[in-house]
């Protein structure tokens, strides 16, 4: 039987948005979707509406701090905005400071 979960890949990881009752170990083919498109129903929609934050969902903060991050994360997300990797934000502060690189 062929079963499909919903997940996303980031930093070389596959995190699923679902559980899987009952599943310890199993064989997987994964397909990568877009990024900027999925497909629901024959039409096509930012994905930043049909796949949720997972860190946001799952995340409760426990300072001011936090919650305020945690706030500014989730708008960020929800307004489509993208998620920067580390080697990216290491070549933004790059940019920013004129090219001069930290040792």
């Amino acid at each position: 039987m062929l079963t499909s979960i919903e997940g996303i890949y980031e930093d070389g990881q596959v995190r699923l948005l679902e559980p899987l009752p009952g599943v310890e170990r199993a064989r997987v083919v994964i397909t990568l979707l877009p990024e900027s498109m999925v497909p629901v129903d024959g039409t096509q929609t930012p994905a930043a509406t049909v796949t949720p934050d997972p860190v946001v969902e799952h995340f409760e903060p426990r300072t001011e701090l936090g919650r305020r991050l945690w706030t500014l994360r989730r708008k960020h997300v929800e307004q489509g905005g993208k998620l920067l990797t580390p080697e990216e934000i290491d070549a933004e502060v790059r940019e920013r400071r004129g090219g001069i690189v930290d040792d």
